[in-house]
């Protein structure tokens, strides 16, 4: 489990740096960039491709998340914040999970009985 939090702070990290980076040209121009990169091919590939991502990270935490009245934010913030909300996120949730992989992956699903 150390190891899978050393991932996520490091991963953190880096993209916050990029993100940092990437405000300097200013907040505004996100849009711009993302939607009209998807006019080269592999661009817009790699933008698909990161999208279904996002959303299959915001469905499975919602899915996981024991708060039910959280879990829509939870998925949304995902959606939004990408790796900045949902590294943090994981990583404090490894640490609730109580060192359990099978917690942390299954979250309010979780039965300790289970083999995971």
């Amino acid at each position: 489990m150390n190891f899978v939090r050393i991932l996520l702070v490091v991963g953190w990290a880096f993209v916050l740096w990029a993100t940092l980076r990437a405000a300097n040209m200013g907040l505004d121009l996100a849009g711009d960039f993302f939607f009209g990169d998807m006019s080269h091919p592999w661009r817009g590939q790699f933008n698909i491709d990161f999208i279904a991502h996002l959303l299959l990270a915001a469905l499975w935490l919602w899915w996981t998340e024991k708060n039910r009245l959280a879990a829509p934010f939870v998925g949304l913030f995902t959606i939004l914040g990408g790796g900045l909300f949902s590294f943090a996120y994981l990583l404090v949730r490894s640490f609730k999970s109580d060192g359990s992989v099978g917690h942390l992956l299954l979250g309010r699903h979780y039965r300790s009985g289970d083999a995971a």
